[in-house]
């Protein structure tokens, strides 16, 4: 998934989806792309804000922590606003949850949203 995002190959991710996956992340109403996003198609949209709103710079994976159906990941990203030109950069922790057909049926994102609020407006 994160190669994939990397790679800007958001139709991966979308295809690893299940049709009733939620898809949370922390923000509202400071952050363009946060919210909860229902579906595959929903996280599309997630996927078009997010790139409207920032320019990834660096995102790192520093650990990946699998148990069953569940997998943690923590890392840190260094980005800048599109419109603002501002850079910024946080810590995150991101929670998968996966059905038995290896989908993503819940996801999580945490991540220093003062950050992204300050880096995202002018």
């Amino acid at each position: 998934m994160y190669d994939a995002y990397k790679m800007g190959n958001i139709s991966s991710i979308l295809s690893n989806l299940s049709r009733d996956v939620i898809w949370e992340v922390m923000g509202q109403p400071d952050v363009p792309f946060a919210g909860i996003y229902h579906g595959p198609d929903d996280v599309k949209e997630f996927f078009n804000k997010l790139n409207d709103s920032v320019e990834p710079n660096e995102m790192v994976v520093e650990h990946i922590l699998e148990n069953e159906h569940v997998v943690i990941a923590t890392g840190y990203m260094n980005a800048t606003g599109r419109k603002t030109r501002k850079t910024f950069s946080t810590t995150w922790s991101m929670i998968w949850e996966f059905n038995d057909q290896d989908q993503v049926v819940h996801f999580r994102d945490c991540f220093d949203t003062l950050a992204f609020a300050r880096g995202l407006t002018r």
